[in-house]
């Protein structure tokens, strides 16, 4: 039987003999190494599924965020719709005025939040109305 037979050259024992070695068979060992390996293949395993968990949650949360993000986009575009149509009746007597359709969004524009730009969306057409209140009094 091969488990008895030391790892240690006798040469290399001072003269000694062999050192005690625990007699395991290899068939212990096999079992050994094949338990110590399914322990961590389910070890990996359970850090898979928490970082799938954890990846999931994340996911959802982009896609919650991209869905109010659409939403906002649609509102958006609606309200500007609006406000189109609107100075388009205000300015509609105004022969001088040649109306065009809904222009492009402009790209240039730096990126901020979207309420400054409502805001200034709202303030534009405010004083649009006003003058065009003024105008209609000193006529």
């Amino acid at each position: 039987m091969i488990s008895h037979a030391s790892v240690v050259p006798a040469q290399r024992t001072s003269g000694h003999g062999a050192p005690e070695v625990e007699a395991v068979s290899a068939i212990e060992r096999y079992r050994e190494l094949v338990a110590l390996a399914g322990e961590s293949a389910e070890r990996m395993r359970a850090a898979d599924r928490a970082r799938v968990r954890q990846l999931l949650e994340r996911l959802a949360g982009s896609q919650d965020r991209m869905a109010a993000v659409i939403d906002r986009e649609k509102l958006v575009k609606q309200v500007v719709a609006e406000h189109w149509e609107a100075v388009v009746k205000l300015l509609w007597d105004e022969r001088w005025f040649t109306m065009t359709t809904v222009p492009a969004p402009d790209e240039s524009v730096p990126p901020r939040d979207q309420r400054d730009y409502d805001t200034a969306l709202d303030l534009a057409f405010r004083a649009l109305e006003e003058a065009a209140q003024k105008r209609a009094l000193f006529r």
